[in-house]
Parts: structure tokens; C-alpha cells; sequence
């Protein structure tokens, strides 16, 4: 299935390492003191803080399309297609590559932010004043990292559509974020009052 070749792509795991670095770049690191614990729950807030950082909003659409935007165009160009569909009936293989194209995005973010939250974690944890965790913090985070993952699933499958539409690897790629961006701007310089057509405003959830 295209679902697990996906799953041993390089292009998936330079996603993952792109969406870690951009959760870790985006990081306020707190001022700590060897005499003085960290609050309980701070690597899950540092997590959470991360997620809706500038660095996370900038990489999400490039890392959301990168595993599967132009896959379908690859297979096209080196002839695998014609195998697939003869391999597979024609429906079969568009629910897979729909599936799996929408799944990518999610993936990307959702590996990316484990890593990240175990890195939080190995980092913070044995530092915190209570080993427990505040449920409202987890809660809070799950909200947050579910609006990711559906932004970078959409993105993933628009990049798809994009690509087929237009024939071209380019497209694929650049129309999501280029759009990405043209409802952040088109927000902030034009109609500040229409907060619902700015991706920020879709991860934070902020007004």
C-alpha cells in the first residue's frame, strides 16, 4: 500500500526532523536555577507554547506537504503509475493515494511533536517541583496539536490536488504555501476584523 511505502520515506523522516527543529527553534526557554524547581507541567507548557509559535506556523505548510505532495506526479513521470493501476483497480488506487496523502501531513506533526514533547521531557521533568501533570495543560495541548494536525492534513491533501491540477512538482509545493501566507497577510493588512481566514488565528485559536 502506498500507505507504508510512505511510512519508509526519506522525505517523511526529513519532515519529522524539520517539523522537531521548528518546535525547538520556536521554544521560550525558561530562566531556571539550580536552588529553585520548575513549575509542574513545564515541559508540557513549554510544549504547548512551541506549538503555536511563529517558527512552527512558518515550517507547518512546508513540512505537511513535503511526503506526499508530488507522489502522485513522481509515479506519473517514471511510468510506476500504469503498475499501480494495473497492480490495483483505478478506484483503489485514488481512495489510497487520498488516504495517504491526507494521513501524511498529520503524521509529519504528530512524530514531530512526540519527539519534541520526549525531548521536553527528558529535559525539564526530573527538574519539575510535583511530578504530576495538570490535566487543563493536556487538554490545552491536545487542542492545540489536533488544529495542527488538521491544518497539516489539509495542506497535504491541497498540495496533492494542486500538483494534479496543474502538472507541475512546483505548484504542488508552492501553492499551499504561498496561500498559507496570502490569508495571513490578507488578515493582517486588509480585514483585521475577519479573523477566521488567518491560519494563526486556526492553530491558536485566538481572536
Amino acid at each position: 500500500m502506498d500507505f507504508n511505502r510512505m511510512l519508509h520515506d526519506k522525505k517523511l523522516y526529513l519532515a519529522v526532523l524539520l517539523s522537531v527543529a521548528a518546535i525547538i527553534a520556536g521554544t521560550i526557554w525558561p530562566e531556571t536555577k539550580k536552588e529553585s524547581p520548575l513549575a509542574s507541567g513545564t515541559f508540557l507548557e513549554l510544549l504547548n507554547s512551541s506549538l503555536q509559535s511563529q517558527t512552527v506556523l512558518f515550517i507547518l505548510p512546508l513540512a505537511a506537504v513535503l511526503p506526499c505532495g508530488e507522489e502522485y506526479l513522481r509515479e506519473k513521470n517514471s511510468n510506476f503509475l500504469r503498475f499501480l493501476i494495473i497492480r490495483r483497480s483505478k478506484a483503489g488506487y485514488c481512495l489510497d493515494k487520498v488516504v495517504t496523502t491526507a494521513l501524511s501531513g498529520a503524521i509529519v506533526w504528530l512524530f514531530g511533536t512526540f519527539f519534541a514533547g520526549l525531548f521536553f521531557f527528558l529535559l525539564f521533568f526530573s527538574r519539575e517541583a510535583l511530578w504530576n501533570w495538570p490535566m487543563n495543560t493536556i487538554f490545552t495541548l491536545f487542542t492545540t496539536l489536533g488544529r495542527i494536525l488538521l491544518s497539516a492534513s489539509s495542506l497535504a491533501s491541497f498540495s496533492a490536488v494542486a500538483g494534479v491540477l496543474g502538472g507541475s512538482v512546483y505548484l504542488a509545493f508552492g501553492v499551499p504555501f504561498l496561500l498559507w501566507y496570502a490569508c495571513i497577510i490578507l488578515r493582517e493588512r486588509y480585514f483585521e476584523s475577519l479573523y477566521c481566514i488567518d491560519p494563526t488565528e486556526w492553530i491558536t485559536a485566538k481572536k
